[in-house]
């Protein structure tokens, strides 16, 4: 009997837990170690729920920050436009001495904070009559709302991360489970004198999943504020 790797899905765990329990609960000599599978499989829908909602909220908000951060660049290059344009001389002050280009491949997160700390504080010097002034209101609004979908996303992967923690944790017990199992098996099996084939029976075979798609769980995410 061999351990399931936790790196496997959840999925693969459900088939492995419903074999053993189907063949368990067939033997009369080993049935009543089929309870613990039993109860072990009416847990996984309850966790199965839960990751797949912790991926949608991550990936929702994924797609939330992808929208949030295409808006600001794009307003940003349209007021470096206008700067060019009707202030060619404040150009550096507006995006810290970098050139606008550089500014707007800056890490989302970066490049919201440069715009509330240096470019609308700079833009409110200019006064309500100039031809920069009507950019001030719009890049600050979708700048804020850039940071808030940064923070909810950052929520929904630290959510998502404590339920990746809480399934690797059930299929750690998956694993004491059929290993406990696989001893007390043994016992039945020198005590009846069976043939350790017996044993092995209760476990698929590693042949028996071959072609099929074993999952590997969550995907590592690049670290960073950038999109």
């Amino acid at each position: 009997m061999r351990q399931i790797p936790i790196t496997y899905g959840l999925l693969y765990f459900l088939d492995e837990l419903e074999f053993s329990e189907s063949a368990l609960a067939a033997d009369e000599d080993a049935a009543t170690l089929a309870v613990p599978f039993a109860e072990a499989i009416s847990e996984w829908e309850g966790l199965f729920a839960q990751e797949r909602a912790a991926r949608r909220a991550v990936t929702r908000a994924e797609a939330v920050v992808a929208v949030r951060n295409e808006r600001l660049d794009s307003l940003t290059k349209r007021f470096a436009a206008a700067v060019r344009a009707f202030a060619p001389e404040l150009l550096g002050k507006f995006f810290g001495g970098t050139a606008p280009g550089q500014f707007v491949r800056k890490g989302l997160r970066a490049q919201c904070e440069k715009t509330r700390d240096v470019l609308l504080p700079e833009a409110g010097k200019l006064g309500g009559n100039h031809e920069l002034s009507p950019f001030a209101a719009p890049i600050d609004k979708v700048s804020k709302a850039a940071l808030d979908a940064l923070d909810v996303r950052t929520k929904a992967k630290g959510n998502r991360q404590i339920v990746s923690n809480e399934t690797d944790e059930w299929k750690e017990g998956i694993n004491a489970l059929r290993t406990t199992t696989y001893a007390e098996l043994l016992k039945i099996a020198t005590a009846k004198k069976l043939p350790k084939t017996w044993v092995e029976s209760f476990f698929r075979k590693p042949d028996a999943t071959k072609g099929e798609d074993v999952g590997t769980g969550e995907g590592a995410d690049p670290e960073g504020d950038e999109p």
